[in-house]
């Protein structure tokens, strides 16, 4: 479903970024400091791949290694999964759902420009649910009383109708509205 919500209008235009050579403690301080669950790797200005907390847990802390000697890229999980800013935000959630990840880099002209997570998404919902009734409202208008609807569930009983109509503020069959 498209929700006329872009990844720009929720993104976070403020990345945090290390390099592959930087140690795993230097993207663990980063988290901790800015209370963050990741950081972009980039080479040159390419951004390569993501170091995030699951990571450091999984492939530091788990094996027992220690921060200071192991280097971001061999931590790292890529090759990184990138969309583009003006992506609808729901299409940005499905592919976050279908590849199981809870954070995208977003970039433009090949530059990164921003990140969009799992987080704000659910931050943005409420309003995204205002914004669908109110397209919903403007493209269809709500029914006045008696008009005929050509189909849908009656709001009163639950089942499948052909003509639904408006009464006492319900969708109702031809059954439940006598």
């Amino acid at each position: 479903m498209r929700t006329g919500v872009t990844v720009a209008d929720v993104m976070r235009k403020s990345v945090v970024t290390v390099k592959p050579s930087d140690s795993a403690e230097k993207a663990l301080k980063y988290m901790v400091e800015l209370d963050i669950g990741s950081v972009i790797v980039i080479e040159g200005k390419k951004a390569v791949g993501i170091v995030t907390d699951s990571n450091l847990l999984e492939r530091v802390f788990y094996k027992e290694k220690d921060p200071r000697k192991v280097k971001i890229k061999s931590i790292m999980s890529h090759p990184l999964r990138t969309i583009g800013p003006l992506l609808d935000l729901g299409e940005a959630s499905r592919i976050m759902r279908d590849l199981r990840i809870k954070r995208l880099p977003v970039e433009e002209k090949g530059r990164l420009v921003g990140i969009v997570t799992e987080t704000d998404i659910i931050a943005a919902s409420p309003a995204l649910f205002d914004l669908i009734a109110e397209s919903v409202e403007m493209r269809c208008g709500l029914p006045e009383k008696g008009m005929k609807m050509i189909s849908g569930v009656c709001e009163t009983c639950g089942t499948f109708a052909e003509d639904l109509t408006l009464k006492n503020g319900k969708l109702q069959c031809e059954m439940c509205k006598e």
